[in-house]
């Protein structure tokens, strides 16, 4: 290998342009993607963290309406659920046994201890992972005799060991109330007193995490059966420990959940799950396989270019007796340098990249959210980096190929012609296009699957991200010669003002037929991606000028209202010509979604109950619910569906009818969720014992097109003992337009990146043409060409290899624009109005061009600085 590493380590420093620019391109590419997936598990990950609860909780806890059949059969049937545990909690005694069966006073306090006691079937309850054993063994669900785990300082303060027994007997609960009928009373104690108590053999001493944090350790477990046998007297609240199954969306099993269960999802398990999360969260990952894509093919093509410029070099040392294998051992070398510079120093300049972002708040689910945690997800950013590094050598296996059969004979007799414009090259770009469309993606997705159910619509946008992906990257196999002539075209024009430099960048381009269509493609494809992404945030600022109209349009917000009668609101601005109703958000609940509590007597001049009179008496007398748009988009609900809510501790479950779908009522910008729906205040006081009439916020209608003036006025002169805060509806509305700006913003980045990636392309392109042809631009120096005729042909190249670009990636992206928008719309269950781009249709394509003309600076740059001489002699 002696010949190989001497003679590649000679080229890598002999052309240091191409080799900075080779392994550049690499690092971009496979940094951007490793970079995208560190932010994204940091993301997850780091918020998860923070909204994790003290205590193990299960992904969903889950309550059956009363007298269901077979409750745990229906559950474990519905999609979306992985595993159910049936389980209850309760108040017990506990009391260490001498081995004859008598109570053991040797603990401190010489009587039982209270504990809290959790029934669970102890099957189930191994695979939710809901504890962890310090010392002993699992509860055995085929055991003769019953068995418990206690907490560590339950099980201490007993002063009991493994194999010791203890008594646990029903405790007297203590005094409780209940909402019955919008009162609290004291619950009645369900017969406890005097309920004999089991003996149970300890068989395990929980650690103190997850279920064993529980009640401060103070706990114990016990097999679901026991439970009841031990609880046979007495009434119990059986719930249900859910597993969510990853494959199934969210939206689906609530959906699926809420035709016979109330239930609560615990809140970290939502982070990055909802439909608007996944499909944003897909979409960057989308984007990070574009940057790695591009990358790639920046790097096959310098490859498939350096064959091309160096093959007199190669000719040479087959005519001193170099062997073939020899030969491309030589190019393989030159590969694995660099490829392994490229995955190196993408590999640290993606984590990087990822922890920057972090810093500056930018997530995979937004912007704003800064978090200081932060680990390197190292199995998929080097499984990550290892398949862009093993593509990218894949990449060398055609120019050795082609070094191996290269004709010496010829290539000295000056017939190099013959081996430049050879099919080669066709079999080059038809190989780069099954390898970078066709295998990289597949890697792609088996090392970083697609969030979320694999459903037609996503597979659908799937295909075609990677269907556009294969265009580009095959377009200069298919029609290079119609790429080469529209930009011939385009550059034809440009001889009447640079008569030298317009007829070298024309024949140049006549000449390179498939240099300039990879170079082209590489910026359409930029440029395509660009205007659907602002086709589709250009769609989504449309659905929320739409949505404001509904929701917020002439709604005055107030907040920093003092604790006060309901009335008092009214008495102050009653009579003002300006006021519709007021919706006072004092009221509200979250079981299974946000329920907001209004006085819907204040909402008969506006909204679905001022167009149905009848909706009052619904709302108020017959459980009526009116959702909001997107609640009943995410979860599948429609007008008439029965809705299961939750509303006692004895498990009482309550069904509310959907009447209505609108967003003109109950939204409230702190906190921002779209997703709510609004009932009757009288429910929230008579299931909740909810004060309704003392709010501190709340939302006035007023007339159309009215100055919100004299009720400011109004509500300041009757609370002046207070520092109340106002936001019009059109604030909140620009608020939301600029968050999707803002969220949005990483994209943006990722696409800067692969522009970057795009330029590279141009640049290795125009620097080995200008190597190719040394001998020709050393005859025009020496001709007297001057500096600025140089560097003027290559910048029109350049410049018209832009412009070509970024009008065709305009025109596919305009196309896109429309499916992108109706893509998301089924994936996020929205409802979004096409906008197109906009004025970034003017901008992406100048922008292109703009960049074109800066890769142009380094090979003209290098072109003047060309010995003319040596290139005669050499060339």
């Amino acid at each position: 290998m002696g010949l190989a590493l001497t003679t590649a380590r000679h080229s890598l420093w002999k052309r240091p342009g191409r080799t900075l620019f080779s392994v550049l391109g690499i690092a971009v590419g496979i940094g951007t993607v490793v970079g995208v997936f560190t932010l994204d598990h940091n993301t997850v990950a780091g918020l998860r963290l923070r909204h994790a609860a003290p205590t193990w909780q299960p992904d969903l806890d889950v309550r059956a309406v009363a007298d269901m059949p077979d409750a745990l059969g229906t559950l474990e049937g519905t999609d979306g659920i992985a595993r159910a545990a049936a389980y209850f909690q309760n108040e017990v005694t506990v009391a260490a046994l001498s081995r004859d069966g008598d109570r053991d006073g040797s603990n401190d306090t010489g009587a039982a201890l209270n504990a809290t006691l959790l029934a669970a079937d102890a099957r189930a309850v191994l695979d939710l992972d809901a504890y962890s054993l310090a010392a002993g063994s699992d509860l055995d669900p085929q055991a003769a005799d019953p068995q418990v785990l206690l907490g560590s300082k339950l099980a201490d303060a007993l002063g009991v060991e493994l194999g010791d027994a203890v008594l646990l007997s029903p405790a007297r609960p203590k005094t409780r109330k209940e909402c019955i009928d919008g009162r609290y009373v004291e619950a009645a104690d369900d017969g406890v007193e005097g309920a004999p108590g089991l003996a149970f053999e300890l068989v395990g001493i929980l650690a103190s995490e997850k279920l064993g944090r529980r009640s401060g350790g103070a706990i114990g477990l016990i097999d679901y059966g026991w439970g009841r046998e031990l609880f046979r007297s007495t009434r119990v609240d059986e719930r249900f420990w859910v597993s969510r199954d990853p494959a199934v969306d969210v939206e689906r099993l609530q959906s699926g959940l809420a035709q016979n269960f109330a239930f609560d999802i615990e809140r970290s398990v939502l982070i990055g799950q909802t439909a608007e999360e996944r499909a944003f969260r897909n979409g960057v990952r989308m984007a990070g396989l574009l940057a790695l894509v591009l990358g790639l093919y920046v790097i096959f093509h310098t490859l498939s270019m350096s064959l091309v410029e160096r093959v007199k070099e190669v000719a040479t040392l087959h005519a001193l007796g170099t062997t073939r294998g020899q030969v491309a051992r030589i190019f393989f070398v030159e590969a694995v340098a660099l490829s392994g510079l490229g995955g190196l120093g993408g590999l640290v300049g993606g984590i990087a990249l990822a922890r920057l972002l972090l810093a500056l708040g930018i997530t995979t689910l937004g912007s704003g959210r800064h978090q200081s945690f932060f680990e390197v997800p190292w199995g998929i950013a080097i499984a990550l980096t290892s398949m862009g590094v093993g593509v990218a050598l894949l990449g060398s296996v055609f120019p050795l190929l082609r070094a191996k059969s290269t004709n010496t004979v010829a290539v000295l007799r000056g017939e190099m012609q013959s081996q430049r414009t050879s099919g080669g090259h066709v079999g080059f770009h038809l190989f780069a296009a099954v390898l970078l469309a066709g295998l990289l993606p597949a890697l792609y997705f088996v090392v970083a699957p697609v969030l979320g159910e694999t459903s037609g619509e996503l597979v659908g946008v799937i295909l075609l991200g990677v269907g556009l992906l294969g265009l580009f990257v095959a377009i200069p196999f298919l029609v290079p010669s119609l790429i080469s002539a529209v930009a011939v075209a385009v550059g034809t024009p440009f001889r009447r003002w640079w008569p030298f430099s317009g007829s070298m960048a024309v024949q140049s381009m006549r000449e390179s037929r498939r240099r300039v269509a990879v170079a082209t493609s590489a910026i359409a494809l930029v440029v395509a991606s660009f205007v659907g992404l602002k086709s589709m945030t250009q769609s989504l600022h449309a659905e929320v000028e739409e949505w404001s109209e509904a929701a917020l349009a002439d709604k005055l917000f107030v907040s920093g209202l003092p604790k006060r009668a309901l009335d008092d609101v009214h008495n102050a601005v009653a009579g003002l010509p300006e006021l519709q109703g007021i919706e006072a958000k004092s009221a509200r609940i979250h079981d299974p979604f946000l329920i907001l509590g209004l006085d819907t007597e204040q909402l008969t001049e506006y909204g679905p109950i001022a167009r149905n009179p009848e909706l009052l008496e619904t709302m108020r007398r017959r459980h009526g619910m009116i959702l909001s748009e997107r609640l009943a988009m995410n979860l599948g609900y429609e007008v008439e569906d029965e809705i299961k809510v939750a509303h006692s501790s004895r498990g009482e479950v309550q069904s509310f009818r959907a009447v209505a779908v609108s967003d003109e009522y109950g939204y409230f910008p702190d906190p921002d969720e779209r997703m709510y729906a609004v009932v009757h205040d009288d429910y929230l006081r008579q299931y909740f014992c909810m004060g309704t009439n003392s709010p501190d916020r709340l939302a006035l209608r007023l007339e159309p097109g009215s100055d919100s003036a004299a009720v400011r006025a109004a509500l300041t002169a009757a609370f002046p003992e207070s520092e109340l805060a106002f936001r019009e509806g059109h604030e909140i509305r620009d608020l939301h337009t600029r968050d999707i700006d803002r969220d949005f913003f990483l994209f943006d980045v990722i696409l800067s990146l692969t522009a970057v990636l795009a330029m590279l392309g141009i640049l290795n392109g125009q620097l080995l043409s200008a190597l190719e042809r040394s001998k020709e631009l050393g005859i025009l120096k020496a001709l007297g060409a001057t500096r600025g005729q140089m560097a003027g042909m290559i910048w029109l190249e350049s410049l018209v290899i832009g412009v070509v670009g970024g009008l065709l990636g305009l025109a596919l992206g305009a196309g896109l624009g429309p499916v992108i928008v109706r893509a998301l719309e089924t994936i996020a269950s929205m409802q979004l109005p096409y906008r197109g781009p906009e004025m970034w249709g003017v901008l992406a394509p100048a922008a292109a061009a703009l960049l074109s003309l800066v890769a142009g600076i380094y090979p003209a740059w290098m072109t003047n600085r060309m010995d003319a001489v040596k290139a005669v002699r050499t060339g």
